[in-house]
């Protein structure tokens, strides 16, 4: 775990680039002890390939992130399982689109068991 301080950030939007420079900064200096392996996590930039361009997603939940039914399913599962609503946002970006989770949040809530919030709903 690396903590970084004193940084003026706006957070999600600063996150990739914030980690990339760390990862630069610290490469090859954490290795991880015989047989552990490092978590992985869904890749939510647009840099990367995104889960809803490969075959076999389950289709897509929240139509404003893209994030399909297969990336929530990941992201409740493993060492690093979301618990609640905000886990699942944090994993997989669902509901933080345009629409706030108006249109995803009915389906997220049936497949998750986690309540949405009520203006979500209205």
């Amino acid at each position: 775990m690396v903590t970084i301080g004193g940084i003026r950030s706006t957070g999600l939007s600063a996150a990739l680039g914030i980690a990339e420079r760390v990862a630069k900064a610290f490469s090859g200096q954490f290795v991880p002890p015989a047989g552990v392996t490092w978590p992985t996590m869904a890749m939510m930039a647009e840099k990367g390939t995104r889960d809803w361009a490969l075959p076999g997603n389950d289709g897509i939940v929240c139509h404003c992130e893209k994030v399909t039914r297969r990336e929530i399913e990941m992201a409740l599962e493993g060492p690093l399982g979301a618990t609640n609503l905000a886990g699942l946002k944090r994993r997989t970006r669902a509901t933080m689109g345009r629409c706030q989770g108006f249109y995803c949040s009915g389906e997220i809530e049936k497949l998750t068991g986690f309540t949405c919030p009520e203006e979500a709903k209205t």
